[in-house]
């Protein structure tokens, strides 16, 4: 589902309560390639000893560290019922290493494996419920190490600084500026084999020879500049760095993923690229008017990205607890009345609903949602779908969100076209369904469309009311 015209979080802010004072924290260790990572794990105020709750394993941006936007995100999941860990990589804060404040996507990588597969052996987790929140840089490292792992249930990207080739060149001064930088990684790896590696200030007002010469957040001491951040960056992060891909990582990712992101902040086309190329499960929040660095600390977009990553994890977990053949049995029915409407098979529409069914388009005409015989839906659709020239309703990224006894919830994205002549009438956005099993077949007993954007003219509705074949 994509979200936007969040321009004020009043709601957000009556909804979620402040961060809970007593959430329970305590200091681990893991091992990952022979250095011991230090790290710290959140637990929700009412955690009980004996109790296994879902996990988090939390990676943020590049350079930081566990005390930074990782722990910020650590302890929102933990007010949300959630055990997170958050920890410093290798070569980073208080973590071992033999190479100090390099940002290898590849050794990062194998940290947020290592810190997964730690938290399944942790008492206060369930091993078979944890899942991956990576903010800006480790939007990407997170989905290459969820991707084929069996220690990951979903992730959640916020504010991910997603980028290829060519969004390189573009913010990195084009093949030239790239390859410039590039040497430099190279003459700093030489340099560090002679036991001289090359450390610049990663955040500085004042020294413009610092990665990040005057940049929000990393340069503010009631912020990021925080008295245990390494504040440093190793020259030799550079070829690593700008030679990976994290937007082709999107085409094998095999977990749930939730994007939360905003075309105020960082790289926002390479967020749009990645998520075109998931294949599975997939949803996206986009907020308007945040910044990059806003979604590290600032209340408003924390509280709404981490509500929106709790309930994610949740949703995900509650699908995956489904029995394969009531999930295919759902997604049959659900197919069943959208390709049943573009093709006027309305006997199979009719099968799919239950005998009494509440239609909501309050997000498209307003008014109130309907209860009514789904015979009288029949006739209505039946009324004026015919008079369009074509229809095509493609619903998609079908997620079971509920399922008790003989009762069931799912959510699926959709674009519904609707063609006369080379006059269309687009709609974009997501369905939500109540469904209930009737002599053992599921039945739609509720659909709630929540329309996101629309193109075209509405009017081709009466248009083809009016072209319709008209039946007694």
């Amino acid at each position: 589902m994509k979200a936007a015209a969040f321009s004020t979080f009043c709601v957000a802010m009556m909804t979620s309560a402040a961060l809970a004072e007593d959430i329970q924290t305590r200091s681990v260790s893991f091992e990952n390639q022979g250095a011991a990572l230090a790290g710290t794990l959140y637990l929700p105020p009412d955690y009980r000893a004996g109790e296994k709750r879902p996990g988090v394993v939390v990676s943020g941006a590049w350079t930081s560290i566990k005390e930074q936007m990782a722990g910020r995100y650590a302890r929102e999941m933990a007010d949300r019922g959630f055990a997170a860990l958050a920890f410093d990589h290798r070569g980073w804060g208080q973590s071992g290493g033999e190479i100090r404040f390099k940002e290898d996507p590849a050794e990062k990588t194998g940290d947020i494996a290592a810190a997964a597969e730690f938290m399944a052996t942790l008492p206060e987790v369930d091993a078979a419920n944890i899942n991956g929140l990576g903010i800006c840089a480790s939007a990407g490292y997170m989905a290459a190490a969820a991707t084929g792992n069996g220690n990951f249930a979903a992730i959640a990207l916020v504010a991910p600084w997603l980028h290829n080739r060519e969004i390189v060149e573009q913010v990195y001064g084009g093949p030239d500026g790239v390859s410039r930088l590039i040497d430099t990684s190279r003459e700093a790896v030489a340099s560090e084999r002679r036991g001289e590696p090359r450390i610049v200030t990663a955040a500085s007002t004042t020294d413009k020879a610092s990665l990040m010469y005057q940049v929000p957040y990393y340069t503010e001491a009631n912020r990021g500049l925080i008295p245990q951040y390494d504040n440093r960056f190793n020259l030799a992060s550079w070829e690593p760095w700008l030679t990976y891909d994290s937007v082709s990582l999107g085409a094998k990712l095999d977990k749930p993923t939730l994007i939360v992101h905003s075309e105020g902040a960082a790289v926002p086309q390479g967020a749009h690229a990645f998520y075109a190329l998931l294949p599975g499960e997939k949803s996206e929040l986009w907020l308007d008017g945040i910044s990059q660095f806003d979604f590290y600390d600032r209340s408003e977009p924390v509280t709404i990205a981490a509500d929106a990553a709790a309930a994610h994890f949740t949703r995900a977990n509650a699908s995956r607890q489904i029995d394969p053949e009531d999930r295919a049995a759902i997604i049959d029915t659900i197919t069943d009345i959208a390709a049943g409407a573009d093709r006027h098979q309305w006997d199979r529409v009719r099968r799919a609903f239950a005998d009494e069914v509440t239609l909501d388009y309050t997000s498209l005409w307003g008014g109130k949602p309907i209860a009514q015989p789904a015979d009288e839906v029949i006739r209505q659709w039946s009324g004026f779908l015919p008079g369009f020239d074509e229809t095509r309703h493609l619903v998609t990224n079908h997620t079971i969100t509920g399922l008790q006894g003989e009762k069931a919830t799912a959510e699926a994205d959709f674009q519904a076209t609707h063609r006369i002549g080379t006059d269309l009438w687009v709609l974009i956005g997501s369905y939500r369904y109540e469904l209930a099993k009737v002599n053992g077949s599921w039945k739609i007993s509720a659909l709630t469309m929540i329309a996101t954007d629309e193109t075209g003219d509405r009017a081709l509705t009466q248009r083809a009311a009016e072209r319709a074949p008209k039946t007694r």
